[in-house]
């Protein structure tokens, strides 16, 4: 019974193991790091070097954080890397980082959600309750 505890004890630890997640910005080195599910924004407005957009109902959206424009025209292909840096409550404006062509009204702007930490992760804590609730009846069955 001792070895089977040191066995769930040792796959649940190993399963906690996360990586590691910087709460800051994220990184994106090319146009197919991009998921499917980030979030897509119509350009409003386009200047020399900024590019500025509504956040509707993204409240997740912080200074730092990077995005890549897309042509939706040309089977998303990539225009230009930006970096966010002002967010408000009704429009946030990024930054021109690299550029591959002109950035128009007509590209759209794609941002991935942030990582959030393993303890923030619903699937975690289903997972332990399961596991406990499990752990629970062999323990009282085995008894």
């Amino acid at each position: 019974m001792r070895r089977l505890w040191s066995i769930g004890l040792a796959f649940g630890l190993a399963g906690c193991r996360g990586a590691a997640v910087h709460a800051g910005a994220t990184t994106i080195t090319t146009a197919a790091r991009i998921p499917r599910d980030a979030a897509r924004f119509e350009i409003d407005a386009v200047d020399d070097s900024t590019a500025r957009f509504r956040p509707l109902e993204s409240r997740w959206l912080r200074t730092g954080m990077l995005a890549i424009i897309v042509d939706p025209k040309n089977r998303d292909a990539l225009v230009a890397r930006v970096r966010i840096v002002a967010a408000d409550s009704t429009s946030v404006t990024a930054l021109v980082i690299g550029q591959v062509g002109r950035v128009t009204t007509d590209h759209f702007l794609l941002v991935p959600h942030p990582k959030t930490p393993w303890w923030h992760d619903r699937r975690f804590w289903i997972g332990a309750l399961a596991g406990g609730v499990i752990g629970t009846a062999v323990t009282s069955i085995a008894r």
